[in-house]
């Protein structure tokens, strides 16, 4: 009754609603991409101006801060001070080339955006005052290094920059106050261009929607009247089918959806995994199955599950599943059991294999859960080489500390003499210290004491210990000054030291009336003559190379002298003890060995004291690096000497 129906109704056609909507559509889109198009042209030059102006307001900020921080240097005397001061100038300086460049960038391209170029001559000639206050602080900072400069030149040097700076500063403000009005100007003009953009495209889509209403509206009331005859008649022919087709469907989609489901999950875990049925015969092989095994699903269907096992599991697996079936003992049911298995190409490979059984209606099917655990079973094969390549590596590190400690003991205990003025204090990172003492006493009756610090731990720091006790064995024994014998042993180290090991020292002579003293320091931190009360009284930083690094030329051979007070002090220290942390990471630091220096000397020294503080700084936290400290003291009287010794 439908076709009929269908066949001897005389349906008008419908118009080509297509081509009409097309055309709507491609015009109000192009209107609309040409307003964007205009609008973010507009905000792009926007943009870059207000970018511009914050540029030139930056510039003039550090050109101020330049200014401010002469000012800070007319003030101050202080070489701290000075030295802020420098590292501000040469922040300012980065910041202003920095900028300089934004400002020529940002210009370029707003050229490029249709600006013109009304502002060129103005910031060519901020430009110009920039470079020129560039140069003059170059200049300044110039003066500074080579400390020569007071407050009378400063002052002089700031009569200098102030005509510059205002000019500068006359200039951006005009430039500044010119650039914000055009942006103003040019914001309004924008805006009041987009709001025509706007209005037109507003038009432009009322009418296009008036035309496609009507030509609309005129296709729909004509239809509707069939439309409605032909759903009536449709309706009416259909209600029967459709309540049975429903319940076909809803039944269908239930069974299919939980196919789905069930399909999803199995095919989605990682892990292979396989049912088979009472007799053996494999029922369902998911995609991670496919891929361990390499066999397509639909070819081990309805196949005996041994023919994924390698011998003996392949004869014996029938046997297993007739004894559970006969006797109920379950041998692998309910476990997790590491096996091997076998790949459609004969290959086997290591398996972890779960078995459960499900009851189904009566019939038992078994489902396994198979993981392949090749890559752990290498992996813990490589851990356990591993571990016993690290253990080997372990012993010999052992013994190389074992014959680096020997070696460093031997030379020590040797080439030590008992001294009363000196004290010392090591403690190692670890079981044993690469920093060495030692001492003599030369023919002269002079008191000579050299702390060593050398790259690394163990042998490498061994390897350098022995030339250096040998060589100043030898030279004590003869008398011969400090400087040859820190030019004899950096020529030794430089030959026999492998790049990238060398060795921080200190050296001390002290002339026979321990008034007299010459000291070398060659990479190690300041020493430091503290007098009894504790006031540091001379600084000696080091004015050498390490040893071992480059030969010295002849002029670089020469100590730095002093002259000793009664209860005067000098104390040498590798860079571990300023550098020891507590539980927190911080630092001891060179102030705080210095406050710690401040104290007044006790008749044995500050070494003890200083050592007890340290400790309780650090607090039990794990050393950073090797801590040594000696103690010389001077002026000691006879008396005092011969009842030490």
């Amino acid at each position: 009754m439908t076709t009929d129906h269908a066949e001897n109704t005389d349906l008008p056609s419908l118009p080509n609603l297509k081509k009409y909507f097309v055309i709507a559509t491609i015009f109000i889109l192009v209107t609309i991409f040409i307003g964007q198009s205009v609008q973010d042209h507009y905000q792009k030059q926007e943009i870059l101006d207000t970018q511009i102006i914050h540029a030139y307001h930056q510039q003039l900020e550090l050109a101020g801060q330049i200014m401010n921080q002469i000012l800070r240097l007319q003030k101050t005397s202080d070489l701290e001070e000075q030295d802020n001061v420098a590292q501000l100038f040469l922040i300012n300086i980065n910041e202003l080339k920095s900028n300089q460049d934004r400002i020529k960038n940002l210009s370029e391209q707003a050229l490029t955006l249709g600006q013109t170029g009304a502002l060129l001559d103005t910031e060519q000639s901020i430009s110009n005052c920039i470079d020129l206050l560039i140069v003059q602080t170059n200049e300044l900072l110039a003066l500074m290094e080579a400390e020569s400069l007071d407050k009378a030149v400063v002052s002089e040097i700031y009569d200098t920059y102030l005509p510059t700076h205002l000019s500068f500063r006359d200039e951006s403000t005009r430039l500044i106050d010119r650039l914000a009005t055009n942006l103003e100007r040019a914001t309004a003009e924008h805006r009041q261009a987009i709001w025509n953009i706007v209005i037109v495209i507003m038009v432009l889509v009322v009418i296009a929607s008036l035309l496609l209403y009507r030509l609309i509206s005129n296709v729909a009331n004509r239809e509707l009247e069939i439309f409605e005859t032909i759903n009536k008649q449709l309706v009416e022919d259909n209600h029967f089918r459709l309540q049975n087709e429903q319940a076909m469907a809803e039944q269908a989609e239930l069974m299919l959806v939980q196919q789905m489901k069930m399909r999803s999950i199995l095919d989605s875990t990682i892990d292979a995994i396989i049912t088979i049925s009472a007799d053996g015969e494999i029922d369902s092989f998911n995609k991670a199955a496919e891929t361990m095994f390499g066999y397509p699903a639909d070819y081990v269907i309805g196949k005996n599950i041994n023919m994924l096992m390698p011998e003996p599991y392949h004869s014996e697996h029938d046997g297993y599943m007739q004894n559970y079936h006969q006797t109920g003992e379950q041998k692998a049911i309910g476990r997790v059991r590491v096996v091997e298995a076998q790949r459609v190409d004969g290959s086997t490979f290591p398996i972890e294999l779960t078995v459960s059984e499900v009851a189904l209606s009566g019939a038992k099917l078994f489902t396994g859960i198979i993981r392949d655990i090749t890559e752990w079973k290498a992996a813990d094969e490589k851990l356990r080489n591993t571990m016993v390549e690290l253990t080997e590596k372990q012993e010999l590190l052992e013994q190389e500390e074992k014959i680096a400690r020997h070696v460093f003991e031997n030379i020590t205990a040797s080439n030590n003499d008992t001294i009363p003025e000196v004290a010392f204090w090591c403690q190692p990172m670890g079981s044993f210290s690469g920093d060495m003492m030692l001492s003599a006493i030369l023919p002269s009756g002079a008191l000579r004491v050299i702390l060593c610090d050398f790259t690394g731990h163990g042998l490498p720091a061994a390897l350098g210990a022995v030339p250096v006790s040998s060589i100043h064995s030898a030279m004590a024994k003869k008398g011969l000054p400090l400087e040859i014998l820190m030019d004899e042993l950096n020529n030794k180290l430089k030959a026999l030291l492998p790049t990238g090991i060398f060795c921080c020292i200190t050296g001390v002579d002290i002339d026979a009336d321990r008034t007299y003293a010459h000291i070398w320091n060659a990479g190690l931190p300041d020493a430091f003559l503290i007098s009894k009360t504790g006031e540091i009284k001379q600084r000696f930083k080091s004015d050498h190379l390490p040893l071992g690094v480059a030969t010295y030329d002849k002029d670089e051979k020469h100590c730095q002298d002093i002259r000793f007070e009664t209860g005067d002090c000098i104390y040498i220290y590798s860079d571990g003890l300023t550098e020891a942390e507590n539980n927190t990471g911080e630092m001891l630091g060179q102030k705080g060995f210095e406050q710690l220096l401040s104290c007044e000397k006790s008749e044995d020294g500050r070494l003890a004291k200083i050592r007890n503080k340290v400790d309780s700084f650090t607090d039990g936290a794990p050393a950073t690096d090797d801590i040594s400290l000696v103690e010389i003291k001077t002026l000691v009287s006879v008396d005092e000497i011969t009842l030490k010794s």
